[in-house]
């Protein structure tokens, strides 16, 4: 049976996959339905995920859980059966939904949470939305009515999934890495290289569904349509909803002392981005300077890759979890009766016949 495995999004600590024929896929991956996503549709949790919940425990569970689907939709993608979730917030789904050890190791001692493995049904949350190429209604409808109360699920991103799964071409494919194959492959292209490296890159890496994050929003709107680079690369019409955005690539030598003078880090990469008439995000709303990502069609760029072209664009919140979060309370989860484990048949036991 096909599993899903996860994918800490720090692409660039995957050497292998930074290889041009490594990093997409040749045919989408097709997921069907299994015995064990058969299972899953039984379990407590999933009727929860359908009905709701009345049980302010099991609405912090919910709610945990939907919060990280929501972070995992828009980097869904057609590389393989992977998907990338951000360390920090891959923490608060062991540490605080998931196992006793884990309660422990954050102070909770006296917690007795069941042996639910947390990540196994994210991982099923996961699989029905790539088998059905959409989130369930019921699944949203959910996650709305809990989100009163959590306050923690960016519903504009499931509701994106809700209407139709896009699946990105690959999660590994970011901006840094793009920096990166351009520098070793048209940059540092050595002599013995007879075709047209900037050409070959261009054809290998252009025209790709991607999902670009930690960016910056420079600004949005009609406006920004006018900010866009001079001439011939104006964007199609000056009605046009756009956006501007900065990423900033890592400096290799940020915790270096200098001794040359004049040194300069990495230059700062401009993406030039025309947004879809409908967004899930309300852009009136966000200011700027805010960290965002943005979802699209990777359309165009320029020699240096200091400018870039993103169509067909959504943009959502780039939400930063590097200072922790808090997903739910572990003695809450301890107290929820859809944290058993009825997915692989290890629930914990209970008591026989004979026992009263």
């Amino acid at each position: 049976m096909l599993r899903l495995a996860l994918l800490i999004s720090v692409v660039s600590s995957l050497p292998a996959l930074a290889q041009k024929e490594k990093l997409f896929a040749k045919t989408p991956v097709v997921f069907r339905e299994e015995g064990r996503d058969r299972q899953f549709a039984k379990t407590r949790f999933a009727k929860a995920l359908t009905e709701g919940s009345e049980d302010p425990n099991c609405v912090q569970l919910l709610g945990g859980m939907l919060m990280a689907l929501a972070e995992i939709a828009p980097t869904l993608h057609q590389r393989d059966a992977n998907f990338s979730l951000d360390p920090a917030l891959l923490n608060a789904v062991q540490l605080q939904l998931g196992t006793p050890t884990g309660a422990a190791q954050l102070g909770y001692e006296q917690v007795r949470t069941p042996k639910w493995a947390a990540l196994d049904y994210l991982q099923a949350m996961v699989r029905r939305v790539l088998i059905d190429k959409r989130l369930p209604d019921a699944w949203l409808a959910t996650a709305e009515a809990l989100n009163g109360t959590v306050e923690i699920i960016d519903l504009g991103k499931l509701k994106m999934i809700n209407e139709k799964l896009t699946p990105i071409d690959s999660s590994y494919f970011t901006l840094p890495l793009l920096r990166d194959r351009y520098e070793l492959e048209v940059l540092r292209a050595n002599s013995a290289v007879t075709a047209d490296a900037n050409a070959a890159f261009r054809d290998a890496y252009l025209d790709r569904e991607v999902t670009w994050g930690n960016l910056t929003l420079i600004d949005t709107g009609v406006k920004a349509q006018a900010r866009f680079r001079a001439g011939k690369k104006k964007g199609p019409s000056t009605e046009q909803l756009g956006a501007v955005l900065q990423g900033y690539p890592p400096d290799p030598h940020a915790n270096e002392l200098q001794y040359t003078k004049g040194y300069k880090p990495p230059p700062p990469v401009t993406l030039f981005v025309h947004l879809q008439p409908r967004q899930f995000l309300d852009l009136e709303k966000v200011p700027r300077g805010r960290r965002m990502l943005v979802k699209g069609r990777f359309w165009e760029m320029n020699q240096a890759v200091t400018e870039v072209e993103i169509k067909n664009a959504l943009l959502f919140e780039d939400r930063d979890f590097s200072a922790g979060l808090v997903l739910a309370d572990p003695n809450a989860v301890a107290q929820c009766p859809l944290a058993v484990n009825d997915l692989t048949g290890l629930a914990p036991s209970q008591p026989g016949g004979f026992k009263h």
